[in-house]
């Protein structure tokens, strides 16, 4: 050891010496380069000048024939007369077409697809005459008819399933909201023939004209929509099974159930895709019509003739982690991503727009220059998300959601949420700042009442519930006579499996009611979309957390579904009869007040929505969309889900 050091030091000296002497003598000779050729060799070429980089190989686009999503919840049905849902409704969307379609991002023009034109309109708005394009055919080889678009509309009237989207249809042509009140009033056999004359045909001036009974200043859109403008075949569809138009036996086919429709798993309508196959929990898949008869745009620049895209695949993985990795390996070409997962999924995104198209390169931001994806966020939304209390909970059979089913500290009973201290209390416990911001990361605002941003009767500086743990616990003593408080409870909070902003909608409940007594427990459970659509329909969830997407662009769609005897939503909250009459007859008088000056009417609803603590109104949100780079053709129009309408989608580089 010691040697070792001394050795250490002598070599120190040498150096210290070394560097010394040069400093102090004549320069030291620079050694030779280190390119320098020895003696006798050839010397080496000089590289050339700026030698330029290759640029890096261009993008392979995986599944190059196909669009595949990548997304969360599958149809509750494939029949256009009874599903009422987003994830059926945007399979239909590429199957079926309507005589009208919205103008490119517009939800007010409109544009004529299997008329010929818009429509010959009576000066008294009574009357609408649609002249139909020749030749069309459908999938199935049947020609389309004046009679097949009449068929088409009596259909879904007919059909009248609880909870489907026929009173939207129902309402502008006969003025009532179900077939059986119009039974009620005209017998069965009458009921038909007054549906029927609402939509007559005149196969040989290939017409169709609808009758309506009161002027109605949205009807246009409902005939644009899927719900009045999914055009199906009379003939193919008696085949299946279906009804074939007599009146007679209309009875036979009213409020089916989703698998005893005939049109449950089979489409057959005159769009650009064609039914391929469902897989149940899998995937559905569509294939391109090569005998598609569009031969022209829509609008400038559209698309025309068969899609560029031969399949169009819906994947469903409610796990996010799955989609994830399957949108990075692009294998999909556009994902669902809950917003909450942004930061995650935002490290593949090369472009992001702040704009709902890309005709502005100002508003495009480079986020990651090797990012394999494009985002397009802001995105204008009319929909919206909210917490429905039941009233009346079914419990016949038995109901797992309300355990004991009495107020005993292990459970609840089925008239629980008809204490209005109960609907205070839920109110008072629901951080919306912090829903906001976990679940929209701050992208969105608080509702206040049914109606949203952008529509007259919207308030914005209305009075509503805020996030007060110690109002919550105020309204929880006061409920059910202080037996909640003293007692306790116990219930089951559901949501439809894959839907985080749900998901922490329903975890922000529990927290926060579960903090203010131990006595209180709520268990919050994930279930499918389609058995969470029937539990919801059979009135058995004691409160529900689903969104609303409108119709058509009015109020009215709005107040209806939401507060109306005969609503969507309104209808399975076990109301009681004097706040629907209430409702129904404020709702009547706004719908008939002249727009321009139906926005008090509009506002006093949104007040009642409030004031009787009808729901938890959460938020409404801005949107995003994530797609690969490779993915060319989109655009927003907030009305219907044309992130997968994919006729106009190609994919290139």
């Amino acid at each position: 050891m010691y040697r070792n050091k001394r050795w250490l030091l002598l070599t120190s000296l040498v150096m210290i010496v070394s560097l010394l002497a040069s400093a102090c003598g004549a320069p030291a000779t620079p050694p030779p380069p280190a390119d320098t050729p020895a003696p006798g060799e050839t010397p080496a070429p000089p590289p050339p000048a700026d030698t330029p980089v290759p640029p890096p190989p261009p993008m392979e686009i995986k599944n190059p024939d196909a669009k595949i999503s990548c997304t969360i919840g599958e149809p509750d049905s494939l029949d256009p007369s009874y599903q009422y849902d987003t994830a059926s409704y945007e399979i239909i969307f590429n199957v079926y077409e309507g005589l009208l379609f919205y103008n490119r991002e517009s939800y007010t023009e409109f544009v004529p697809v299997l008329a010929t034109d818009m429509p010959e309109i009576s000066d008294d708005n009574l009357t609408y005459t649609f002249h139909l394009r020749e030749g069309i055919k459908f999938h199935e080889g049947g020609d389309l008819t004046p009679e097949d678009v009449a068929y088409s509309f009596w259909r879904i009237m007919i059909q009248d399933r609880s909870g489907g989207p026929s009173w939207v249809v129902l309402e502008p042509l006969t003025g009532q909201y179900a077939i059986d009140d119009i039974a009620e009033e005209m017998g069965d056999q009458a009921a038909c023939e007054f549906v029927k004359s609402s939509a007559e045909f005149d196969n040989d001036a290939m017409t169709v004209t609808f009758n309506l009974p009161a002027p109605f200043g949205a009807f246009l859109n409902i005939v644009a929509s899927g719900w009045g403008g999914a055009i199906m075949d009379r003939e193919w569809v008696a085949e299946q099974g279906g009804w074939d138009g007599d009146c007679a036996t209309w009875r036979d086919y009213n409020d089916p159930d989703d698998v005893d429709s005939e049109l449950y798993s089979a489409m057959n309508g005159t769009g650009p895709y064609m039914f391929d196959h469902w897989t149940p929990a899998e995937e559905i898949v569509l294939v391109r019509n090569d005998d598609y008869w569009r031969d022209f745009p829509l609008w400038e620049g559209g698309a025309s003739g068969p899609a560029r895209i031969e399949r169009a695949v819906w994947k469903y993985m409610d796990e996010w982690g799955t989609r994830f990795a399957a949108f990075e390996a692009g294998d999909c070409d556009g994902v669902y991503v809950p917003r909450q997962y942004v930061s995650q999924i935002d490290e593949l995104v090369k472009e992001q727009w702040d704009a709902i198209d890309m005709s502005d390169p100002s508003k495009m931001t480079i986020l990651n220059e090797g990012g394999t994806a494009r985002s397009f966020i802001n995105l204008p939304q009319v929909s919206a998300a909210d917490v429905f209390f039941n009233q009346g909970i079914v419990v016949e059979g038995g109901n797992p959601y309300l355990g004991s089913g009495e107020l005993d500290g292990d459970g609840i009973p089925p008239d629980f949420f008809s204490d209005e201290h109960v609907r205070k209390a839920f109110n008072y416990c629901f951080d919306f700042d912090t829903f906001i911001e976990e679940a929209w990361l701050g992208e969105a605002i608080q509702r206040r009442g049914p109606i949203i941003a952008g529509h007259i009767g919207y308030t914005p500086n209305s009075q509503v519930f805020s996030y007060d743990l110690a109002k919550c616990e105020e309204e929880f003593k006061l409920a059910w006579d202080g037996a909640v408080w003293d007692t306790g409870f116990y219930l089951v909070s559901t949501y439809n499996s894959g839907n985080d902003q749900r998901r922490t909608a329903a975890e922000i409940i529990e927290a926060n009611v579960e903090s203010i007594n131990d006595k209180f427990s709520i268990s919050v459970l994930d279930v499918p979309w389609p058995t969470y659509l029937d539990e919801m329909v059979g009135g058995r969830l004691p409160l529900f957390i689903i969104g609303w997407v409108e119709d058509y662009h009015h109020p009215h769609n709005w107040v209806h579904p939401y507060m109306h005897s005969a609503g969507t939503w309104a209808q399975f909250q076990g109301l009681p009869e004097e706040l629907l009459a209430k409702y129904d007859a404020k709702i009547a008088e706004c719908l008939v007040t002249p727009f321009a000056d139906a926005a008090p009417c509009y506002e006093e609803l949104q007040a009642m929505s409030i004031e009787d603590v009808l729901d938890v109104f959460m938020a409404q949100a801005t949107g995003r969309v994530y797609q690969q780079l490779w993915v060319k053709g989109y655009y927003v129009n907030p009305i219907y889900p044309s992130a997968m309408w994919v006729y106009r989608y190609s994919k290139e580089m």
